[in-house]
């Protein structure tokens, strides 16, 4: 996965969260938890206003599907990513799930990287 990050245009820069320690709040079966991420991601990407406008993504590999995993999904797609968005403290952020290391490459530049078609280049 870093090779792809280390080649692929609109990367920046990347980091392991490993030593980073990012931890999102989540609940499971009532249970409180933090769930660390895998990478954290900063994209020059499609909606970037500027050089300094970058997106923070929050990339996760997941292996097997497991219940407890799809919480921590859950939580920090649906609600951590919008609180810090709404917050607005800390730029803009988004998070991608990807089950296929291999697959990141197209799952980034499909969602974040590819500009979106202007009507006069839409199909009719």
């Amino acid at each position: 996965l870093a090779d792809v990050l280390e080649h692929l245009d609109g990367v920046v820069s990347y980091a392991k969260n490993q030593g980073l320690n990012l931890k999102i709040p989540y609940t499971f079966e009532g249970r409180a938890a933090n769930y660390v991420p895998d990478f954290l991601i900063r994209l020059r990407d499609q909606a970037s206003a500027g050089p300094q406008d970058l997106l923070t993504l929050v990339l996760e590999v997941t292996g097997e599907a497991k219940k407890e995993k799809q919480a921590k999904v859950a939580t920090a797609e649906a609600l951590w990513v919008e609180a810090v968005n709404n917050w607005g403290g800390l730029g803009r952020w988004a998070f991608l799930e990807v089950t296929d290391p291999w697959d990141a490459e197209n799952l980034i530049r499909a969602k974040y990287l590819t500009p979106w078609p202007t009507e006069a280049e839409a199909p009719a």
